[in-house]
């Protein structure tokens, strides 16, 4: 019981009553593993061969470039189905490191029963391919967003736009994690922020957290 009351809040089950989600889930080979933080439940090039929910904790993505250097992809709170578009298709393999930030557990659903399933519930199968077009919508404006904003000012003044509230910019989870989205170090990272405010923009109010002065805001 205690599971159907957790998949109630998954994109996939979206509008389905307790009963709904308990055939499904009954038809479904699924299999519930515990990860510890800091372990990497997936690595590039591993073959995705279910349907991965986050039950609890926190994952995030990440790619290494040529260089060396770590770009953090995106984040995957609990509650969120992740690796959804490489289920099906010609290549059924993870671009990206796939790791634990927190303790967190995985609920795996088998890809020949979960078409099964969609095949008979068009609720089920509708909500599926949602979560698919909502991913791909999401980083298409990932990459518009790589593509445009090209230096680290353009980035930080993008992200403020996008996540400040009452004229407060809070930087999380940290500065460290926004540098590696970014694909910048976090010295570079600082020193741009520090700009900021030397020139008036941004005032320091808290561990990364910080007042913006609107009226300069809007002369950048």
């Amino acid at each position: 019981m205690e599971l159907l009351n957790t998949l109630k809040n998954i994109s996939i089950f979206k509008d389905m009553n307790t009963e709904e989600i308990k055939q499904i889930i009954l038809k479904l080979n699924y299999k519930i593993k515990k990860y510890k933080k800091d372990e990497t439940i997936y690595f590039r090039g591993d073959k995705i061969n279910y349907a991965l929910i986050n039950l609890s904790g926190e994952l995030y993505s990440e790619m290494q470039k040529y260089n060396g250097d770590v770009i953090e992809v995106g984040i995957i709170k609990t509650h969120e189905l992740f690796a959804s578009a490489f289920i099906f298709g010609d290549s059924n393999t993870t671009p990206v490191d796939v790791v634990a930030r927190t303790d967190c557990e995985i609920l795996s659903l088998e890809k020949e029963k979960l078409l099964e399933c969609m095949q008979e519930n068009k609720k089920f199968l509708n909500n599926f391919l949602d979560e698919i077009s909502n991913k791909s919508q999401f980083l298409s404006k990932r990459l518009w967003f790589n593509f445009v904003n090209k230096s680290i000012e353009d980035k930080i003044i993008d992200y403020i736009e996008q996540n400040s509230k009452d004229n407060i910019i809070h930087f999380r989870p940290s500065i460290s994690e926004i540098s590696r989205r970014f694909g910048v170090t976090r010295p570079s990272l600082s020193r741009e922020i520090s700009n900021l405010c030397s020139r008036g923009v941004l005032q320091r109010i808290g561990k990364n957290k910080y007042n913006i002065n609107r009226r300069e805001f809007e002369k950048i």
